[in-house]
């Protein structure tokens, strides 16, 4: 064969062989080992961090209301608008609103005429005390003497007039305790008697008058006790202490109702740097409140008290009447919210409770711009919370409990805020809380966790797969407190996948952790 041919020959042969060969390698090459990136057990510190989310609102907030019935002049900012402290926010035409002011002013006077002329029933009551007390005095010394007469009256009747004279008449009178007067006017009556039994009849008549005389001197008591009873009752102070508190009422409900028409009279200005987050007032209307609450104090616990009572609830009833409930009326007509004391809320189970405490600094996150903060306040009690947050994912793979139904509430006040963060929105909030020092390291992504039970796998030098369990304690974003299951400088492979067993061989693609 010419050179040519040889040469086009051995080409061809060459091509055939490498053929071959691909074939060959394609059949029979070994599978290539799956790569992960591994981690080393290493001594060191874990920071452990509380993340989660919490919602805006304003540690500030200003509500003005609007007395129903005023007409609205002007509205200067809508909703949504950012004000300085002393801007215009709305102005108002007061007049429809004097009567009902008036009727305030009068419910207030009536009741505090009402408080005055109970004092002075007061008072007058002890004086009525003092006096009928006296006469009560005086009266039980007259009816010691009348009974004491009716007693020597029964003794001469009791005994035998056998003797006419005066002497012997004097000497039983004497006996039966009459005075020497008495017995004078006695004898001399007695003259024209003919026998002992015109005497006794006498004597019997005097007892009778002075029986008589007793009663009526022992009723005279009785309505002096019950006088002195009424007045005791009055004397001390419950219908003063019902009108007092009356009129404590409707003073209040009065200087209320005319700071709020002062207010209106005056226009509505901003009371703070904020953003307006309510406007129910619209201009060239009267105002006429979505809510309406009353203006007027609830005094019905006081008419049920005095119930009973026909005088002190008449006057009542006409002191709580003088103002009329169709037109005491106010609602929210805007809301002001200060945007340079914002704070976020959030609530916390009952295990990540006792790492929350007052004081505690703050990172607060939003559209990409971090925050310093603080927490404010920390609630004693929980209430009603469904709020999963990643420490209390997280905890779940160090045996701890779940997300619980109940929340204890948390909140923070973030400092220097701006307009990226937004009332109403949520912010993410990281508070670092314990730190533990010079400790076992395991990387959170190396745990799986199997019925509770947490494992990792390791790789030995012959990159040699093992499942191991292990136990875990304190933990943060990224690392767990590794306690048992392993020592320092074992290597640990991040996120093995599900299927890898005892056994399985891989490749080491980086070495992420070696400290």
């Amino acid at each position: 064969m010419s050179k040519g041919k040889q040469a086009l020959v051995i080409i061809v042969i060459l091509i055939l062989i490498a053929l071959v060969a691909f074939v060959v390698y394609t059949n029979f090459k070994p599978e290539a080992l799956p790569q992960y990136n591994v981690s080393k057990i290493y001594r060191g510190d874990i920071q452990t961090t509380y993340e989660t989310k919490g919602t805006v609102s304003s540690e500030n907030t200003v509500t003005y209301a609007a007395a129903s019935g005023v007409k609205v002049n002007k509205v200067f900012v809508n909703v949504g608008d950012r004000v300085k402290k002393g801007d215009k926010l709305a102005a108002f035409d007061t007049a429809p609103l004097s009567a009902t002011l008036a009727q305030y002013s009068e419910a207030y006077e009536k009741s505090a005429a009402a408080y005055k002329k109970s004092v002075e029933d007061v008072e007058k009551a002890k004086q009525n005390i003092v006096i009928a007390k006296s006469k009560i005095q005086a009266l039980d010394g007259e009816i010691a003497q009348i009974q004491n007469d009716i007693d020597a009256a029964e003794n001469v009747s009791a005994d035998s007039v056998d003797s006419s004279s005066e002497a012997s008449i004097a000497g039983g009178l004497a006996s039966g305790g009459f005075s020497q007067g008495m017995i004078s006017d006695i004898l001399s009556a007695l003259t024209g008697f003919g026998s002992s039994s015109n005497l006794e009849d006498a004597i019997l008549d005097s007892k009778t008058a002075k029986e008589f005389n007793l009663q009526q001197k022992q009723s005279q008591k009785e309505m002096l006790e019950a006088q002195v009873s009424l007045y005791e009752m009055q004397s001390q102070g419950t219908a003063a202490d019902i009108y007092k508190s009356v009129m404590e009422s409707k003073k209040a409900d009065y200087e209320n109702y005319k700071a709020m028409v002062n207010g209106l009279k005056n226009g509505w200005v901003a009371q703070t740097d904020g953003i307006i987050t309510e406007v129910d007032v619209t201009e060239g209307e009267v105002f006429s409140p979505k809510a309406k609450t009353s203006t007027t104090t609830d005094l019905s616990s006081i008419m049920s008290l005095v119930s009973g009572d026909s005088d002190i609830s008449s006057v009542l009833s006409d002191i709580m009447g003088t103002v009329s409930s169709g037109n005491a009326g106010a609602g929210t007509g805007m809301v002001l919210e200060d945007s340079s004391a914002l704070i976020a809320d959030f609530s916390v189970g009952k295990y990540d409770l006792l790492n929350i405490k007052k004081g505690q600094k703050v990172r607060v996150s939003s559209l990409g711009n971090e925050y310093e903060g603080e927490v404010i306040y920390v609630s004693a009690t929980a209430t009603s919370s469904s709020s999963i947050d990643i420490s209390t994912l997280a905890s779940t793979f160090s045996g701890g409990s779940s997300s619980s139904s109940n929340g204890a509430l948390v909140k923070i006040k973030i400092n220097n805020p701006d307009e990226k963060i937004v009332i109403g929105f949520d912010v993410d909030i990281s508070i670092d809380t314990d730190k533990i020092t010079d400790v076992n390291i395991l990387p959170i992504d190396a745990v799986v966790t199997e019925d509770g039970i947490n494992y990792v796998f390791t790789v030995n030098e012959d990159n040699e797969v093992s499942k191991k369990e292990v136990t875990v304690g304190s933990y943060s974003d990224d690392y767990y407190e590794l306690l048992e299951g392993l020592e320092v400088g074992d290597t640990v492979i991040d996120n093995p996948k599900s299927s890898m067993a005892d056994g399985d061989k891989i490749a080491v693609k980086e070495v992420l952790t070696d400290k």
